[in-house]
């Protein structure tokens, strides 16, 4: 990720970089979670960090955040925990999982991150959540109710092969693999 991130900032002027944490960076404790943060901040040249999980990690953003590191939280479908959560599916459907969400999106916003992805979760569980909160929701497959939405390009543009799995809520604008796996197939029979 420190590549990434700093590949990323060679490239833009003004812009507000957040890299992500990932799986095993953070989840030992929260003074794993401050190196790896400081990591990306000082040698990746990021802005903030994001991390996924809920509530339990609350001690970990609390030490983030005391340093004066920006921390963008993640929950709902957490990819990096996605097996423990039965795949890549739809979070918060119950009352009680949906109340669990709404805890740790406050329990998040209490210890200082600045804003939250709410990803695959219902539509008016997003728009719950982000009425309560006072920070910024941004939303993957969660409806309109956020403050904002990611939309991932090579999902929309179609640039993956046949066969990947898509969640339900991406759309498809176009199929940009095909098109090129066609224009590389005219070239090479020339």
């Amino acid at each position: 990720m420190l590549h990434h991130s700093l590949a990323v900032s060679r490239g833009v002027h003004f812009a507000f970089i957040v890299a992500d944490l990932p799986m095993g960076s953070y989840e030992l404790s929260p003074q794993q979670a401050l190196q790896s943060s400081l990591a990306l901040i000082q040698k990746g040249r990021a802005s903030s960090v994001k991390l996924e999980g809920g509530s339990e990690l609350v001690p970990t953003v609390s030490a983030i955040t005391t340093v004066g590191i920006p921390v963008l939280g993640h929950i709902g479908l957490t990819p990096q925990r996605s097996a423990s959560l039965g795949g890549f599916v739809v979070q918060g459907k119950s009352a009680s999982s949906a109340n669990k969400i709404l805890s740790d999106a406050l329990a998040l916003q209490d210890a200082g991150v600045w804003g939250l992805v709410l990803e695959a979760v219902p539509a008016d569980v997003a728009r719950m959540v982000t009425e309560a909160l006072d920070i910024p929701t941004i939303g993957i497959g969660a409806g309109e109710g956020c403050s904002g939405q990611v939309l991932v390009q090579i999902d929309m543009l179609g640039n993956f092969p046949a066969g990947r799995f898509m969640p339900k809520f991406v759309k498809k604008y176009s199929d940009i693999f095909e098109q090129s796996k066609s224009a590389i197939m005219e070239y090479k029979s020339k």
